[in-house]
């Protein structure tokens, strides 16, 4: 080697052992301890509707990923569908005043008033998915007008095409007075209007049950052979309405559109033929960016409960049997 490339050598030699602290436990990612210090110990506290649903059980487990990763306590409350056990919960968790609260409402009013309580006892909300009039420190979730709008528009371009078998239409409502079908409903109405050949000629409220939906659709087929479309608030609900078109005979001819939090559950229906699309929100994402909206409430204790209101909208992936696979379809041992 010449004396000019050994010298160049030294001197990069040098200047990196310059650049490098002397001893390695002065090394900290910037910001790190600040974080970890201002989750570590803190308490958060969920009350779903239920966690008998695949979009509960993603949540959680990601929140309990997080949980024990950065040492907050993470607890669940489950009211298991009934009202009044949720109030119930959703009372003894103010009381408790936790950090912060994350709620799935059943409906928009049930919870308003316990919410707005919450927030004056300085507890901190993030509404998951389904929303209360009372609006909180944060939603994550659907975007549930554009998800009707989405939903209706599937079938003003399926039904409405030449060789259509015509342009009747059927809306398997969720519970009317919840948010999400309040919001797809008005979706639906704009797809509706800007499609005067679309006609409704059944909305019923299948309350997120399969057997209900395979009743309600088994008579509308009855009541209209020439169906062409179903849409729909949950895929493991219209389940119940693919089996009543294919007890009929008739999956080659009424296509059924729905959304659901991208479970494998769904995307084995679509390939079993009981569901002809699915809008995917894809739980594990919501509740990845949940997370990171409970770790932003938890590192600025300075910021009072209610004071900032933010909204977050997250994807929606249409799933057909072309792309049901890999990622539209998540399992929960996946996410573990």
């Amino acid at each position: 080697m010449s004396l000019l490339k050994k010298a160049i050598a030294a001197t990069l030699v040098a200047v990196g052992l310059h650049a490098m602290p002397a001893v390695a436990k002065d090394i900290d990612q910037v910001g790190r301890a600040a974080y970890v210090n201002a989750l570590k110990d803190k308490r958060v506290i969920f009350i779903p509707l239920s966690q008998g649903m695949d979009l509960n059980q993603a949540w959680t487990t990601v929140w309990q990923r997080h949980a024990a990763r950065y040492g907050f306590k993470f607890e669940v409350r489950d009211p298991n569908m009934d009202t009044a056990a949720g109030i119930r919960a959703l009372q003894g968790a103010i009381a408790e005043k936790p950090d912060v609260l994350i709620v799935q409402n059943p409906d928009v009013q049930t919870y308003a008033r316990a919410l707005k309580q919450a927030q004056e006892a300085g507890i901190k909300i993030l509404q998951i998915n389904m929303q209360s009039i009372t609006q909180t420190d944060s939603y994550v979730g659907n975007d549930w007008i554009e998800m009707g709008r989405l939903e209706a528009g599937e079938l003003a371009r399926t039904c409405l095409k030449p060789g259509a078998p015509s342009g009747k239409i059927v809306w398997l409502a969720g519970v009317q007075t919840g948010a999400a079908n309040i919001y797809m409903r008005e979706g639906i109405n704009q797809i509706l209007a800007e499609n005067p050949g679309l006609t409704l000629v059944s909305d019923q409220p299948a309350d997120y049950d399969s057997e209900k939906a395979r009743q309600i659709t088994e008579t509308v087929l009855q009541q209209h052979p020439d169906l062409c479309g179903i849409m729909g608030i949950w895929d493991n609900a219209e389940i119940g309405a693919g089996a009543a078109v294919q007890a009929a005979g008739k999956q080659n001819q009424v296509t059924i559109v729905t959304n659901g939090a991208g479970a494998a559950t769904g995307c084995d229906s679509i390939k079993k033929g009981l569901l002809s699309v699915i809008y995917n929100f894809n739980a594990p994402t919501q509740a990845e960016i949940a997370a990171q909206q409970i770790s932003e409430f938890l590192q600025n204790p300075q910021r009072p409960a209610g004071s900032e209101k933010t909204v977050f909208f997250g994807p929606i992936t249409r799933v057909d049997k072309d792309n049901a696979t890999g990622r539209n379809c998540w399992t929960l041992d996946q996410l573990k």
